[in-house]
């Protein structure tokens, strides 16, 4: 019975150790409380244009949970977003593990990438580039930014990429401060709050992306605890941008690391914005999705 007991003791340890509630990111991090139903139609505006003004083909590109339950998790969020996105009229849905196909990239009108990407070589480029010199749109969340040991070729594409040995991660403070003259940002006021993580000091070139948020950076690699005003850098370092490549389209958001942001409506607005911007296509068709499945404030 004892030896019973100490091995129940230990498998007991090693479950609390092994779930979300131990570590730090869920000890106090919690989801920003839900917007009215009439505060989110005000940053929307009407549904004037029920279908898409063509028919669209979008791929969302995803790869099995690398990290702790509740944060990447990729394959939820393309299990959720695929049903989503079929609800659409004149939107077919694919998917992708890990890397699309040549067929997918020929016939795609969005790539929507949600994994980590340290795989990328030259042969993954060239079918892009195509794919992007035909007006093609890239949708790029959180990790998906990250390309070791540099990201450079990737950054070319997306505009800004990690960088192993310079670039940092941890906690995003609040505010975010957006450009709500921007498509995908307006009708938002111009700072906005989410709960979560992203990076900074990221390589590429700011000359050729068109910054959309930004925020400051605290301490890297801490997501223990919130910061202290004292702890943040003063700086503006990027959240979402976009880089236009011609008619092609590429929108990153480093937010996306806690699965509870993709339920929160003001990130679905941001997101299918810059699903239909890199498109170019109208937000409309969009719309009825960023309260699926939402309980709001009213």
């Amino acid at each position: 019975m004892k030896r019973f007991g100490w091995l129940l003791a230990c498998l007991i340890v090693v479950t609390l150790l092994s779930t979300p509630a131990a570590h730090a990111q869920h000890l106090w991090q919690k989801p920003v409380p839900p917007k009215s139903r009439a505060d989110l139609e005000k940053i929307m505006g009407p549904v004037e244009q029920s279908r898409t003004s063509k028919d669209r083909h979008i791929v969302i590109v995803w790869v099995p949970r690398d990290h702790d339950k509740g944060f990447h998790e990729y394959e939820l969020v393309m299990i959720q977003w695929r049903k989503l996105l079929s609800k659409v009229p004149g939107v077919t849905i694919d998917i992708a593990l890990k890397y699309p196909t040549k067929g997918q990239w020929e016939k795609a009108d969005l790539m929507v990438f949600y994994l980590h990407l340290d795989f990328l070589e030259e042969e993954h480029y060239q079918p892009m580039d195509a794919f992007l010199a035909r007006g093609g749109g890239i949708v790029a969340i959180h990790e998906t930014m990250i390309q070791r040991p540099t990201g450079d070729a990737w950054a070319e594409r997306i505009g800004l990429a990690w960088d192993d040995g310079r670039s940092e991660w941890g906690l995003l403070p609040n505010p975010i401060t957006v450009d709500n003259t921007h498509p995908i940002f307006q009708g938002f006021p111009k700072e906005i709050n989410f709960v979560d993580e992203y990076y900074w000091v990221l390589t590429g070139d700011q000359e050729k992306i068109n910054i959309l948020g930004t925020a400051q950076a605290g301490p890297p690699g801490d997501t223990r605890r919130d910061h202290r005003p004292d702890q943040l850098d003063g700086k503006a370092w990027p959240v979402f941008w976009t880089k236009e490549h011609g008619q092609g389209r590429a929108f990153c958001s480093l937010v996306g690391h806690n699965l509870f942001t993709f339920d929160n409506p003001e990130f679905r607005i941001i997101l299918f914005r810059g699903m239909a911007w890199a498109m170019h296509e109208s937000f409309d068709p969009f719309k009825p999705l960023v309260t699926d499945g939402v309980t709001l404030a009213d």
